[in-house]
């Protein structure tokens, strides 16, 4: 059995509409070279329907979900890059109509639209900004330099509105960078003023994760950090055995559960180090919200993923 066969799968990576495989031969005639390719994804909110699929026009489809702010980064083993950064991103081509019809929300039309990204794809220099980049201060770029390095980011500023969920600022942040034959992928994602319904804040979440891969032991780093959390304006700390008060009185519990606002878990970090493959995420928490017209979205707050492969020399 070829103890290598299955790191040869990271050659083809899918970013952002873009497949960057890996080509047979890539070394020279009786040379065997190391190979090193990494992905890192950070994405502010990932929202989609977990209650149950939708029936339109006889067909059955799954809800639609997004993700905003969202910025993605990858070096595939051959050294092509790619990048995207977002302000929000869903698969569904009208995804603010979609989105706005089955949750009863007001999110612009043109938040998805391609004017709103920054994508980048193969070799190094590229840079690209978004166009049209949202509110104030907001903006999304991708760029590609040598090295290789790849690296995304997207800041947005939104103004909380009367809805079920807003955040004043998302920023996201991913860069996988190759050095010789390491590679190190990182992410950073920052939400500052979060609230959901009417009873749950959260001052700050902040989530890192870091991946390297060399060969030799690797390297793999994640951590999830949520700071100044309250219901109904009592703070209150967020555990994996669920809400534990702060101070003297307990929360209002019964509220946060009558407005329909679950609190699944309070975030979490996982690593995986490696020399060959190294993982690492961290994820904010996560949240059940049911909508005005009784369906049930789920929100993770914050997400961010890194991960980096390294393949040794075979042959020569």
């Amino acid at each position: 059995m070829n103890r290598h066969a299955g790191w040869r799968t990271f050659a083809a990576l899918v970013l952002a509409g873009t497949t960057l495989v890996l080509p047979a031969g890539s070394a020279g005639a009786g040379e065997a070279a190391s190979l090193a390719g990494g992905e890192a994804l950070g994405r502010g909110i990932f929202a989609t329907y977990s209650d149950r699929d939708t029936v339109i026009e006889g067909g059955t489809v799954s809800g639609p979900d997004f993700s905003a702010p969202v910025a993605r980064a990858a070096v595939d083993l051959t050294g092509l890059g790619a990048g995207l950064a977002s302000l929000a991103y869903s698969p569904y081509n009208d995804a603010a109509g979609v989105i706005n019809a089955f949750g009863g929300t007001s999110l612009p039309v043109g938040l998805f639209s391609e004017a709103s990204r920054a994508k980048v794809t193969g070799r190094p220099p590229q840079e690209h900004q978004a166009a049209a980049p949202g509110p104030p201060g907001s903006g999304a770029w991708a760029r590609l330099s040598d090295g290789p390095t790849a690296e995304a980011a997207a800041l947005a500023f939104a103004t909380p509105a009367a809805q079920a969920l807003a955040v004043r600022i998302g920023d996201v942040r991913s860069t996988v960078r190759r050095s010789g034959p390491t590679v190190a992928s990182t992410v950073s994602v920052v939400l500052r003023a979060v609230s959901i319904g009417e009873l749950l804040t959260i001052e700050s979440i902040t989530l890192t994760a870091a991946a390297t891969a060399d060969g030799a032991a690797g390297l793999a780093e994640a951590a999830s950090l949520v700071e100044g959390v309250a219901v109904a304006g009592r703070p209150v700390r967020l555990t994996p055995d669920g809400i534990e008060p702060v101070g003297a009185g307990p929360p209002p519990l019964d509220g946060l559960a009558a407005s329909g606002v679950e609190i699944v878990s309070a975030g979490e970090a996982q690593t995986t180090p490696g020399g060959q493959q190294s993982d690492a995420r961290a994820t904010g928490p996560r949240i059940r919200l049911r909508t005005a017209d009784g369906r049930i979205l789920t929100l993770v707050l914050g997400e961010a993923a890194a991960s980096s492969a390294f393949v040794p020399p075979t042959g020569g």
